[in-house]
């Protein structure tokens, strides 16, 4: 990437938009062990316009994510705030969609801030909230990128096969040489929200489970209107990312 600022351009950014609790930070891992690629996880920084790549270049530097003679910035995005105000730029990126059933997620999500001690998401109403308002904007951000630019993939595919969904992505997203089912886990990955702070360190590639596809989804108590809008928000996205030819 080097020194200059010709250089932050958002043509020239990997993106993972995407939900809590999809298995997106398996995947930054996978992608920021990669010499080309200068990031290592979600770093909340606001995609609002001008100066917001200069923006996550600082912060990739101090806290570690920067790779000497890298071509590519990567962010990770779980969070309307962090997108809702991009500009046209930002959809220039290669972009990969990530998410996961909604009784799953939610679940995960309530158990994940349990077990942190902390309680922004202390019921299945509220972390259904959460989806239901994320999964609207990314239906919302999905068809402002080009075919080209981008992919869509669901948490449960990327269990099952690691090895096909990696070569999907590499194939369509031109990544030479192509994505490996291997990773290093960056420190800044596990501490101040930049990643899965309990089981990233744990492996160094993502473990395939092909019994997940045969697993029904996980029940939610929440309201039924919420219930209902997750779900068919989830089935339009995944109607949305098979679109793609």
């Amino acid at each position: 990437m080097g020194q200059s600022s010709r250089h932050l351009q958002y043509r020239n950014c990997i993106l993972i938009l995407a939900h809590m609790r999809c298995g997106s930070t398996a995947l930054s891992n996978i992608l920021c062990s990669r010499s080309d690629v200068s990031g290592y996880g979600e770093t909340h920084v606001r995609h609002d316009g001008r100066g917001a790549l200069g923006r996550l270049s600082i912060n990739l530097r101090r806290r570690g994510g920067w790779s000497p003679g890298s071509t590519v910035l990567f962010d990770k995005i779980l969070h309307n705030r962090h997108d809702c105000a991009a500009p046209a730029q930002f959809f220039e990126a290669r972009a990969i969609f990530v998410v996961r059933r909604p009784g799953d997620a939610i679940r995960s999500i309530v158990d994940l801030y349990a077990r942190l001690g902390r309680d922004e998401y202390a019921t299945h109403e509220h972390a259904a909230v959460y989806y239901v308002e994320r999964l609207q904007a990314l239906k919302a951000m999905w068809p402002r990128f080009a075919d080209h630019r981008r992919i869509g993939l669901t948490h449960e595919g990327l269990v099952a096969c690691p090895d096909r969904v990696l070569a999907d992505i590499s194939a369509r997203l031109d990544f030479r040489p192509p994505l490996a089912n291997h990773y290093v886990s960056p420190a800044a990955s596990r501490i101040g929200g930049g990643g899965d702070p309990l089981v990233s360190a744990r492996h160094d590639h993502i473990v395939a489970d092909r019994t997940i596809a045969d697993q029904a989804d996980a029940t939610i108590e929440a309201s039924v209107e919420l219930t209902e809008q997750a779900n068919a928000l989830y089935r339009e996205m995944i109607a949305s990312f098979r679109s793609v030819t």
